[in-house]
């Protein structure tokens, strides 16, 4: 009695009404670790000999309603624990008890001791004599009006006190609801809680509570703890119900956070499947495996749509968010159907274009497509196949996704642009069929086209050089077997980035000339010279690349790059046997020179590509070769300095001597040969570095058997050397130069006398 009396006035204490939640959780800690004490105490006091119906009945005799229940509950416990009277009854009646404290937080509180001390104690799978004790369905009974009278308690709080103090009473309410979330997890905790009786007993109570307390905070908190604590495998199959509920909830309930939890969860359940461990995937998890039975797509998808049309003032970023979810879903569950990822793409531009459409009539609903959260969701969308995937020939079968891709702007298509550039080349995608490149380049607009949003002045030029770089690199990967279709290709890509202006076609059409180059040798090494179906395709490749190079040179911004192009050109057309085409390109080559090339350096290095180029070159008549090469050496003998002079015209000399079977004129070589002496000569500087570059070309054509070349000529500029060789500094590369010749001209004598005989001014 002694113990009873003291536990009562303890108990006593709870009955205040001036602490906080907070503070009045700490005081109820203490008070139930020390009744914890208590019950020890009752159940040695039954081990000798206490009957428990009696204090059972004694402590109903307390003067205030609290420590009554408290004591009744403590009692209680000890009641069911010892086998005394039958589970069922004691809880049914310790259930019923409680109804009289109706005060919220004190009740709220009095329920979750009454949940704590008899967790243990209740009725389940394998418990002895189930027809005495009880059984599974009382042991749900009990916790679901436990958590019914809880919530009801909780949810009071909220209109107790003055209107001032609601959101301190939101605040204290958010601190006290995982009283009423045990309660649900106590019964997830059951085993005999199996999916029939989920769906028979527990989850048609819970939903009818959440749904008729109509409170913001609890319906959002409760909905969140269902799909929490519940297994994934109960909520498929009762996914209906849960989302039917949701669109029942009151309008400021975040949906969106359920749903999208509720998606997740379900989206890794079936990707592992129900046998697995540890988290491993199951194989078969990629057609919706464990779930075919259940369209689980179709669910969501018809549930979301619902939620959103009855809920017009849902900000557009959770929307969008709900959507995301989904996709996840579909990329998760089913890989392969693609289809279902396209029907949630074209949701959400039918969605944005509603938005848009009530943004122009000024709807009080309408919203800013380019909020950061909003432009967040939908990069997520769109980058979520991407990244899925892997392959973008995959992502290209999305026929919505372009409509949803124009609702953002430039800029983010643009990042989004670089994205897919990206992700083709990291994972060396190549794309094959036309079709699908007009897709892949459509989708890639941002980086292809200027457009007004387009800000010039602020663009950094490495990242755009790296961009453009990026976008020129796709050219590799559009292969095709079929030659045919392969130009055709071509054909579409020449189109799109011709449109990209000045800035851009000087990084996209180089790698694209190139390819279509690659293709002309290809093709030749198929076919025979004579061959009409070669001669006609090879006109026409010929034909795109030459008008795809002057649409590069018309910019005026890379002459000496064009006419690298144009050479590079006529020498495919050379080896293609294409006489008139590699005519045409060297023409196109020399009017570049001629009209933009006004550096010296330029016009020397160009003069040097030129020259080199026909020297390779075998496709043309004599005549026509004779107006080249001619041509060549007056542009040569014309260049500013004297050494670019002379170095481009003995490098002439050898456009008239070529292959055996080639043109041979030894004559011109000599006077070749002979003008660059006399333009050395006439040079100021590096003369004598001049005189002995051409001493090695005479030798040259002297080893050749040129017999225009004599020795007196090669006699003379050896003299020549010799006299002007004491004049250079002991460190010139030019002595070391001539040294070199030198050892060479004796290494020949000592080998063929005969010939090298009558060589003899030098050292």
């Amino acid at each position: 009695m002694d113990a009873l009396k003291h536990a009562s006035n303890m108990i006593c204490q709870l009955r205040t009404s001036t602490l906080s939640p907070k503070n009045y959780y700490a005081l109820y800690i203490f008070t139930s670790e020390q009744l914890r004490h208590l019950e020890a105490y009752l159940f040695e006091e039954k081990q000798k000999g206490k009957r428990m119906s009696e204090l059972y009945e004694l402590v109903q005799y307390a003067g205030n309603i609290l420590p009554r229940m408290y004591l009744l509950i403590t009692v209680g416990s000890v009641y069911i624990k010892t086998g005394e009277a039958p589970a069922k009854e004691v809880l049914r009646d310790l259930i019923e008890m409680c109804r009289g404290v109706q005060h919220p937080t004190r009740g709220l509180f009095l329920r979750n001791y009454l949940s704590e001390m008899t967790k243990d104690k209740l009725p389940d799978l394998g418990s002895p004599d189930p027809e005495k004790h009880g059984t599974v369905e009382d042991s749900i009974d009990f916790i679901l009006q436990n958590f019914t009278e809880m919530n009801k308690l909780w949810v009071r709080m909220q209109h107790s006190g003055l209107v001032k103090d609601l959101v301190k009473r939101e605040a204290e309410r958010e601190e006290l609801k995982v009283l009423v979330g045990k309660n649900l997890a106590r019964l997830s905790q059951l085993d005999g809680v199996d999916l029939t009786r989920y769906s028979e007993l527990v989850l048609p109570s819970v939903v009818e509570q959440i749904v008729n307390c109509k409170d913001t905070i609890a319906q959002q908190y409760l909905m969140e703890c269902l799909i929490q604590v519940f297994p994934d495998e109960f909520h498929l199959r009762s996914l209906e119900v849960i989302l039917t509920t949701c669109g029942q909830l009151q309008p400021n309930v975040d949906l969106k956070a359920i749903v999208v939890s509720l998606i997740d969860r379900l989206a890794n359940f079936a990707q592992r499947g129900p046998g697995s461990a540890n988290g491993e995937e199951v194989a078969d998890s990629g057609s919706g495996g464990i779930l075919a039975d259940i369209p689980i797509f179709n669910i969501f998808f018809q549930n979301i749509s619902e939620v959103i049309e009855k809920r017009p003032k849902m900000p557009l970023e959770d929307q969008l968010s709900l959507q995301v979810s989904l996709v996840n879903l579909c990329l998760r569950c089913y890989p392969s159907q693609h289809q279902y990822v396209d029907k949630v793409l074209d949701s959400v531009s039918t969605l944005l274009e509603s938005k848009v459409a009530n943004k122009e009539e000024n709807s009080e609903f309408s919203v800013d497509l380019n909020k950061p959260s909003c432009v967040k969701q939908l990069l997520k969308l769109l980058n979520m196949p991407l990244e899925y995937y892997k392959n973008i020939l995959t992502t290209l079968e999305l026929e919505n996704y372009e409509k949803v891709m124009k609702y953002l702007s430039y800029s983010n298509r643009k990042r989004l642009a670089i994205d897919i550039v990206k992700n083709v080349m990291e994972n060396a995608t190549v794309v094959p069929e036309p079709e699908q490149v007009i897709k892949l380049l459509n989708r890639i607009q941002p980086l292809i086209r200027p457009e007004e949003e387009e800000d010039d002045t602020h663009q950094d030029k490495e990242e755009f050089e790296e961009e453009q770089n990026l976008v020129a690199s796709l050219v590799h990967l559009f292969r095709h077997e079929d030659s045919e279709k392969q130009f055709a290709i071509y054909v579409i890509v020449r189109k799109q980035f011709g449109a990209g202006g000045v800035k851009r076609i000087q990084h996209t059409l180089i790698p694209l000339i190139f390819r279509v180059l690659q293709l002309a040798q290809k093709l030749r090494a198929q076919h025979e010279a004579e061959d009409e179906a070669w001669l006609q395709t090879g006109s026409k490749l010929f034909k795109f690349l030459y008008e795809t190079v002057n649409a590069l040179a018309g910019t005026n911004t890379l002459p000496e790059l064009c006419l690298r192009l144009f050479l590079q050109c006529a020498q495919a057309a050379s080896l293609c046997d294409f006489e008139r085409i590699a005519y045409q390109f060297l023409t196109q080559a020399f009017q570049l020179y001629e009209n933009e090339l006004t550096d010296s350096k330029q016009q020397f290095r160009a003069m040097s590509l030129i020259i080199a180029s026909l020297q390779s070159m075998t496709c043309f008549t004599e005549e026509n070769y004779d107006t080249l090469i001619t041509k060549t050496a007056q542009y040569s003998s014309k260049l500013l300095k004297k050494a670019d002079q002379c170095r481009a015209v003995y490098a002439c000399s050898h456009l008239f001597w070529t292959t055996e079977d080639g043109y041979r004129d030894g004559k011109k070589v000599l006077e070749c040969l002979q003008k660059s002496l006399k333009i050395a000569n006439d040079a100021m500087e590096n003369h004598v570095q001049l005189f002995v570059e051409l001493l090695n070309q005479y030798l040259y054509y002297f080893e050749a058997k040129n017999e225009a070349i004599l020795v007196k000529f090669i006699d003379g500029l050896l003299v020549l050397i010799n006299t002007h060789l004491n004049s250079l500094d002991k460190n010139d590369p030019t002595i070391n130069h001539y040294q070199n010749t030198i050892a060479y001209l004796k290494m020949k004598k000592a080998t063929d006398p005969e010939r090298y005989s009558e060589i003899s001014h030098f050292n």
